[in-house]
């Protein structure tokens, strides 16, 4: 156990995002990569761990755990529209792990990484405490055709791919048993948007991010970051069939479960005002389910659910409670 300070702010009474800025100040990264031009194309790098205790419930097969470790790290480079090419892969592992585990961990990864075209391409092995994985993950993208968050601004339509609330119905699911294998697979069979994201970006996407953090704290971000308000409309919310269910076991509301939780890893992104029809037109071609949700403006985060109300929930943050835990 490390040496803790006393007389000091605690990790738990800040949250992630003010531990980051602690950390990195005005040199932190406020993109899901980083982004390094070399000439007529841009790298782009990401990082992600998981942890046994934090990120994978009792249950989950190591070859799910393996995917969803794959997958978070993709899900990064999608974020910025970009094209995958390999992941670097270290683990921190306590030596009585059987050896099979670790055998599906990584035919996990690969089987992941291999549907995008990209491969497992270094890492390293430690023993450790328990079960940590770190990624590296390395894409490209032509720089007109990289999306930043810094390319949000006032008079944009927002949108989304799919619909939200599936993962955290899972962790209902699994809280409060309803059928803990399907919230399993709820929360850690995500599904990476990287060949939507380039059609995205292609078809005149401005902003984009992945929502890892649910749609609470993505706006709260982006206007804490850049001063852009966002107006999002509850009744355009493509919400997830299973969240009704969800609802109904736990008591929580239908916005809670679909824009505070997190984990769909879907993408959100702004269209200029002038591009949204020709855009529909092109995202029907190509058969990508996106919503218009809202829009952004000069103004704080509001919410229509009947009438317009503020909105002050930050959403998910490591180091914090889970929003649904009562």
């Amino acid at each position: 156990m490390p040496e803790i300070i006393t007389n000091s702010l605690k990790l738990s009474d800040l949250g992630e995002r003010e531990v980051i800025d602690i950390l990195a100040g005005k040199q932190r990264d406020i993109d899901d990569c980083a982004v390094l031009n070399c000439g007529d194309t841009d790298l782009l790098l990401s990082t992600d761990l998981i942890t046994r205790a934090t990120h994978l419930p009792e249950g989950t097969s190591p070859f799910l755990a393996g995917k969803f470790f794959a997958a978070i790290n993709l899900s990064d480079i999608a974020a910025m529209a970009g094209i995958p090419e390999g992941m670097l892969v270290s683990i921190s592992v306590f030596p009585g792990y059987d050896i099979q585990y670790l055998q599906e961990f990584y035919k996990g990864i690969t089987y992941e990484l291999s549907r995008f075209n990209a491969s497992i391409i270094g890492g390293d092995t430690k023993e450790g405490e328990d079960f940590t994985a770190s990624g590296t993950i390395i894409g490209r993208q032509k720089p007109e055709l990289v999306r930043k968050r810094s390319y949000i601004a006032p008079g944009q339509q927002l949108f989304v791919t799919n619909s939200l609330g599936s993962a955290a119905a899972g962790y209902i699911y699994y809280k409060y048993g309803r059928d803990r294998q399907e919230g399993i697979k709820k929360m850690l069979d995500i599904e990476p948007r990287i060949s939507e994201a380039q059609k995205i970006s292609e078809n005149g996407a401005k902003f984009m991010m992945d929502l890892s953090d649910g749609i609470y704290a993505s706006i709260y971000q982006m206007h804490r970051d850049f001063g852009t308000g966002f107006r999002i409309y509850m009744e355009n919310i493509p919400v997830a069939s299973s969240v009704a269910e969800a609802s109904k076991i736990s008591g929580f509301s239908i916005e809670d479960i679909a824009l505070s939780f997190g984990g769909d890893y879907e993408l959100l992104f702004t269209i200029d005002n002038k591009d949204t029809e020709k855009f529909m037109d092109a995202m029907k071609n190509e058969d990508i389910d996106v919503h218009k949700i809202g829009e952004t403006y000069n103004g704080i985060n509001e919410i229509h659910d009947g009438s317009w109300r503020p909105v002050n929930n930050r959403g998910y943050e490591h180091f914090k409670d889970v929003p649904l835990n009562k």
